[in-house]
């Protein structure tokens, strides 16, 4: 049995991922897997953070304090560079926090 066209598993991977349209959850996924990564290294605001989503660009983050809230709104540039940074992308043009 010959071989033809063999393609890596890491094309076949993303082949698949395009035609069954997952891009947009999978980004989701990973938005909101870096915020969570950042916020540990700060173990208090990990326990306000309630629900976030990701759309469009706008990182949408409910925060159940509003002094965190507040001083989280303070940070949005430096937070929305970081997470950006650990993307490897421009990914997160804003941060809301409601």
């Amino acid at each position: 049995m010959k071989r033809e066209a063999t393609r890596s598993i890491g094309a076949v991977i993303a082949d698949y991922v395009q035609e069954s349209h997952l891009e947009e959850g999978l980004l989701q996924t990973r938005v909101c897997a870096a915020w969570d990564s950042i916020v540990i290294g700060q173990v208090a605001l990990r326990d306000y953070t309630s629900r976030h989503t990701f759309r469009d660009g706008v990182l949408t983050c409910r925060i159940r304090s509003s002094v965190v809230r507040s001083h989280l709104g303070l940070q949005t540039t430096l937070l929305c560079h970081r997470l950006n940074e650990l993307l490897q992308g421009n990914i997160v043009q804003q941060i809301k926090l409601i």
